[in-house]
């Protein structure tokens, strides 16, 4: 988890944009890990959303669709800088699940 465990330097340091950035970084790369083992294209934010829709179908879960979610506006706020720091702590939390989720899939 090393982008997620800085995002996590650059949360407590004050930089929320960052931290914001490292935290989708960190759900990506979750991602394209999965994606990779399960033979699927993964080399566009558009293919995320069909990833994200494969996990859902293969693996019966929906409940990692919001901290999917989270870490897309976490992403847009990076360009946008529009989440206060409680909304960014609240989303780095579910990017964190997400993560872990991830790395113990196939």
């Amino acid at each position: 988890m090393l982008l997620y465990d800085q995002a996590l330097v650059e949360l407590e340091a004050g930089d929320y944009l960052q931290a914001s950035e490292k935290l989708w970084g960190a759900a990506a790369q979750a991602l394209k890990s999965v994606a990779e083992r399960r033979g699927w294209k993964h080399d566009s934010h558009a293919q995320f959303y069909n990833i994200m829709a494969e996990i859902e179908r293969d693996d019966n879960t929906s409940e990692l669709r919001r901290d999917f979610d989270s870490a897309a506006q976490l992403h847009t706020n990076f360009y946008e800088n529009w989440l206060n720091e409680d909304q960014i702590r609240w989303r780095a939390e579910d990017v964190g699940h997400f993560v872990e989720e991830l790395n113990g899939m196939s």
